[in-house]
């Protein structure tokens, strides 16, 4: 392979101290009063986006501490995309797969984090193809649509209670749907991890409501239970209330 023309070896170097300015010199023909205008207004551009996508867990853990997670996310990570609206995402990654904890940061950190970037996510991620939906049709025969962009995750935190005068609370298992609503806000609803099954069949299988709840019930142990059954018919028609659930297929 042939050696890499020397201007591109020279935006490396640039890059590379900008990043992490603690163990890349800086490039030789650059002075170090110009250099230190690019590390700060790259390291706070990015520390802009972070404390818009996670504001709640930027308060708790200080501006200290947050700083010092967000400098070594920017010097350490390998971003995938070029994007802005993905640095959220790649953060995320960072915090699962990368992130050193240290004496003081909470336990919930990183499904707090989880928790906040699923409220960004539903709000900016692009719709799929349209389908024709009768919003009106009977939940149990027709097969039921949900929301274009809805996701359900079980957090062993009830993360959405945590806040800077709830900041040390107990691992409770909390069972959460984030979805777009009809008007395009974001939509947030507790319930449990028994009906959050009932979600994935639902994104899983296109089936009637009746036959996704039966096949829940199978799954579970609890078929032929009139009670569990009844209460799937009140969740599908409880989240159709709330734009969890859109309507039928036309």
């Amino acid at each position: 392979m042939s050696e890499q023309p020397e201007f591109i070896k020279i935006q490396q170097r640039f890059a590379d101290h900008i990043k992490n300015p603690d163990v890349f010199e800086r490039p030789k023909d650059v002075d170090d009063r110009h250099m230190a205008i690019y590390r700060d207004l790259f390291f706070k551009n990015v520390m802009g986006f972070l404390n818009g996508a996670f504001p709640v867990l930027a308060e708790i853990v200080g501006e200290p501490r947050w700083t010092q997670i967000g400098r070594e996310f920017f010097s350490q990570h390998h971003n995938k995309t070029p994007y802005f609206l993905e640095i959220s995402r790649e953060f995320l990654h960072y915090l699962e797969h990368e992130y050193s904890a240290q004496q003081g940061d909470p336990d919930y950190l990183y499904e707090l984090a989880h928790y906040e970037w699923l409220e960004l996510y539903v709000d900016v991620e692009p719709e799929g193809p349209a389908t024709l939906l009768d919003a009106d049709g009977d939940l149990l025969t027709g097969i039921p649509l949900l929301s274009p962009i809805v996701e359900g995750y079980l957090y062993q935190y009830p993360v959405h209670q945590i806040s800077p005068e709830n900041a040390s609370p107990k691992p409770q298992s909390s069972a959460l749907i984030v979805y777009r609503k009809r008007d395009d806000s974001v939509g947030f609803a507790e319930t449990n991890s028994f009906t959050l099954q009932l979600l994935v069949l639902l994104k899983e299988q296109r089936l009637s409501g009746h036959q996704v709840i039966i096949n829940l019930l199978q799954q579970s142990g609890l078929a032929g239970n009139e009670a569990a059954y009844q209460g799937g018919i009140q969740t599908l028609k409880q989240w159709w209330e709330l734009g969890i659930v859109l309507g039928v297929k036309a």
